[in-house]
């Protein structure tokens, strides 16, 4: 206890020098501190600034900026932006304080489980990361927590927090909270300091392209929370473009390839490598390797769904239908004006798509977008916006490649393969067991809405708000939403009626089939289309 304090005294005064350093005395004013020592102006920008003083204040500061990077929901973008130039540049521990913890997580000494040397690969944060050798012969890439980080990486949270819930006011007109940044870091990290977590997601994310001939993921070994040994993979950096053509690789191909793969993990898998920099993509025997699971991406069903439906807004060059789809992605505050939201989004879709689709840049077009959401206080939900971050960053690696490369072109034929699946017949035809749940749980437990209705009515109870706000809009909108919801509880009843009518074997029959449970299905089927149709033409 005593040394935690020790530390944390220590460490509150090296953080308040950096600020000083750097020119932060208003921060740690509001601390109540006084300034240490006057700081001449400095000739950086401020974000500038912030970046020199995290790189500074070491690992725990690195890593909290690096998660920042990817998500402009917490700070501005250009802060964001600035914190992507931040690396991992610590020096690395001694193989004997390692060592340790690799027994500990194996239960065994070292000697047991590996033969040989081991060879230093990588330095990081929290880990650092070896080439060795098993006693069976292969040879493996063996990542470690480095001891004590943990614990090191939790006291400065604890400092963090303290000094987050200070400063907060102050930073608020930067449009950066403190405390949800703090909150946000030690749920991150957290996953990060352990490596079980990296395992599961390695293992998914092969499982998904098993048999697939265009990407390798190393071979998992051994996992506990402070420990992974896996298979070492001897290829050429992505970014080594020198050692690539000198391999007679094709940098057309590697880069569509590359491209390719993360699009079918996005519209395909919704499972995605949220952070493939050039540090965790190489080349091997033709084949695209991915590297450190550690950050993941998930989309649902019905995001997928949104971002397909906004593309292809985007297609038919509607920008105000395809900024309905950007609100439908993000999260967004009640107060704000949607309207001039939709606006300005739409002028800037527009100002892009009505160019070919060749001379469009994803990055621009994001970062455009992202400063309009950004004024508005609205922000893409963070595996979305990790979706947009991963399409990019593969764009960035693609162009240096092959400068020609245009991520616009590629991702199109994924896009319209998956519209063509979401609202494909066979898949309307595959929800009709659900819809028809669905329509018999909304018949069941309309009695007893309709009684606390009417109980909430005699008991004086049941206040109705009206707000008048483009009320012959609204009254369309609903006529047509109710037509709409009618002809969807006719179909439904037919389809309970048929399927009915077809289990129970009612004449008259065709073999083992009854003709007006088929019938009834062919007739819903026509209704069901019809529908979709009149969906579509009124978007």
């Amino acid at each position: 206890m005593l040394k935690n304090s020790i530390y944390e005294l220590k460490r509150t005064k090296d953080i308040i020098f950096v600020l000083a350093k750097y020119g932060f005395g208003d921060i740690i004013e509001s601390l109540g501190v006084p300034v240490p020592f006057k700081k001449n102006k400095s000739k950086l920008s401020r974000n500038e600034r912030i970046r020199k003083a995290i790189e500074e204040l070491g690992p725990t500061f690195i890593k909290m900026a690096q998660l920042l990077s990817l998500r402009p929901d917490l700070i501005p973008i250009d802060l964001a932006k600035e914190f992507e130039k931040l690396q991992d540049n610590v020096s690395s521990m001694p193989f004997e304080k390692i060592k340790s913890v690799i027994e500990e997580a194996l239960n065994k000494k070292i000697e047991d489980y590996f033969i040989g040397d081991f060879t230093l690969l990588a330095s990081a944060s929290i880990g650092q990361v070896y080439k060795a050798a098993l006693r069976t012969g292969e040879i493996v890439a063996v990542k470690v927590l480095k001891p004590g980080i943990e614990d090191k990486i939790l006291l400065d949270i604890a400092i963090l927090q303290r000094l987050a819930e200070i400063i907060r006011s102050r930073l608020l007109i930067y449009g950066i909270d403190s405390v949800r940044i703090v909150e946000e870091f030690a749920k991150s990290i957290k996953k990060e300091l352990d490596f079980n977590l990296e395992s599961l997601n390695m293992k998914r994310f092969s499982a998904n392209f098993k048999g697939n001939n265009d990407i390798k993921i190393p071979k998992l070994y051994f996992s506990s929370k402070k420990l992974l040994v896996m298979e070492y993979i001897d290829g050429i950096k992505i970014s080594d473009i020198k050692k690539l053509k000198e391999s007679g690789y094709d940098l057309k191909e590697i880069t569509k390839k590359g491209f390719d793969l993360i699009c079918e993990q996005i519209f395909l898998h919704r499972f995605f490598h949220a952070d493939p920099h050039p540090g965790n993509l190489m080349v091997y025997k033709n084949k695209i390797v991915f590297l450190d699971f550690g950050i993941m991406g998930r989309l649902s069903v019905e995001d997928r769904k949104y971002f397909i439906e906004l593309i292809y807004y985007v297609i038919k060059n509607e920008e105000e239908k395809a900024a309905e789809y950007v609100l439908k992605l993000s999260k967004v505050p009640k107060e704000i004006d949607v309207s001039s939201f939709k606006k300005e989004a739409a002028d800037i879709i527009s100002t892009y798509f009505y160019s070919s689709l060749k001379n469009i840049e994803l990055k621009s077009l994001m970062e455009d977008l992202l400063r309009i959401m950004n004024r508005y206080k609205i922000f893409l939900k963070e595996d979305n916006y990790l979706l947009l971050k991963s399409l990019v960053t593969m764009e960035g690696v693609g162009k240096k490649l092959y400068p020609e490369f245009n991520a616009a072109e590629e991702i199109k034929p994924f896009v319209i393969k998956t519209y063509k699946k979401i609202f494909s017949v066979f898949s309307i035809f595959k929800k009709s067991h659900e819809l028809n749940l669905s329509i018999m749980e909304f018949f069941q437990k309309t009695p007893s809405n309709i009684n606390e209705i009417i109980d909430k009515v005699k008991n004086g109870e049941l206040k109705i708000e009206f707000e008048h706000v483009g009320l012959d809009e609204i009254e369309e909108s609903m006529k047509n939403s109710f037509n709409r919801l009618s002809l969807a509880v006719i179909i439904a009843s037919i389809l309970i009626g048929s399927s009915m009518l077809l289990s129970f074997y009612v004449p008259p029959m065709i073999g083992h089939i009854s003709i007006l449970g088929l019938g009834g299905f062919v007739f819903a089927f026509v209704l069901g289309v019809l529908l979709i149709l009149a969906i579509i033409k009124q978007k």
